[in-house]
């Protein structure tokens, strides 16, 4: 019995330190997709749309500025634009219209 519970603390503390550093990359990182790149600049902002909110792909595509419009209803910032890089997608700028 004594030896059995500090394996379960260090496991505890093992899936912490993941869970922790998953979610350092995943707020850091460019996404890997577009989509998964606005929800994640909504997340900070609106959790709730962030995970429930309907994003749609916008008409205007490959910006030299911007990159690509897309549309995240029923959020304050519903104008967002997403480029990609090297790494990945990530937001270049949100607002209320375009």
């Amino acid at each position: 019995m004594r030896n059995s519970m500090p394996k379960r603390k260090g496991a505890a503390l093992y899936i912490t330190v993941l869970l922790g550093l998953g979610l350092l990359y995943l707020l850091i990182f460019p996404s890997p997709t577009p989509e998964l790149a606005v929800r994640k600049s909504l997340l900070i902002r609106d959790p709730a749309a962030a995970l429930a909110g309907r994003v749609t792909e916008g008409r205007i595509k490959d910006d030299p500025r911007y990159g690509n419009l897309y549309y995240a209803e029923q959020t304050e910032r519903s104008y967002i634009y997403v480029k990609k890089s090297r790494l990945g997608w990530h937001v270049t700028s949100s607002g209320t219209g375009p």
